[in-house]
């Protein structure tokens, strides 16, 4: 096995113990268990395991923000409402975040940590500024995008949990009212 498959098989491997154990179960024994790998190599292909941690969670926020800008054209098709044309993009987001439990899962369990502000946070916001440089122009000009793209993420990752562990129904009618509490809460802040 080449040292980046490696590096893949173990990443993806944290990323479901995270997503089943939660990041209290997340030992290195439990990362390679069923992988035919040595524990060792943990430490030859990352610094340590936070930093395994990271990149596990570097994948799921690249993903992500990939996502987004992937949906992002909808909101330019100037024919729809700007109503409908957020809802078209929630919803692409929204089924992402259904559509991939453990993915799901993996990245609340670690946005939610202490590993998140202590190893993570900082590429984060790097990341998602690009998200927030396209969406601008959408809101008016003393908005804090950065926060109100945060909210946004936040509301979704809490009720798709919420479908993921059964608590609610995974159902057009439960999406539209995720979508409503959403819009609802930031529909102030956009432009006219």
């Amino acid at each position: 096995m080449s040292p980046q498959d490696m590096r893949n098989v173990l990443i993806a491997r944290t990323i479901t113990v995270i997503a089943d154990e939660g990041l209290d179960k997340t030992t290195t024994k439990a990362i390679v268990t069923g992988t035919g790998i040595n524990e060792v190599y943990i430490y030859r292909q990352f610094d340590d395991k936070e930093d395994l941690l990271a990149k596990a969670f570097a994948r799921l926020d690249d993903e992500l923000v990939e996502k987004v800008l992937q949906h992002l054209p909808v909101m330019y098709i100037t024919a729809l409402d700007f109503e409908t044309r957020c809802r078209a993009f929630f919803s692409a987001i929204w089924n992402f975040l259904l559509g991939n439990r453990e993915k799901c899962l993996a990245f609340v369990r670690y946005y939610y940590s202490p590993y998140f502000a202590k190893h993570s946070f900082k590429e984060h916001r790097a990341r998602f500024m690009s998200v927030v440089d396209k969406f601008k122009e959408a809101f008016i000009e003393e908005a804090d995008v950065w926060m109100i793209l945060n909210h946004i993420l936040n509301v979704m990752l809490d009720f798709a949990v919420k479908v993921h562990h059964d608590q609610m129904p995974n159902e057009d009618n439960y999406s539209e009212h995720v979508f409503r509490v959403i819009y609802a809460s930031v529909k102030q802040y956009f432009k006219a």
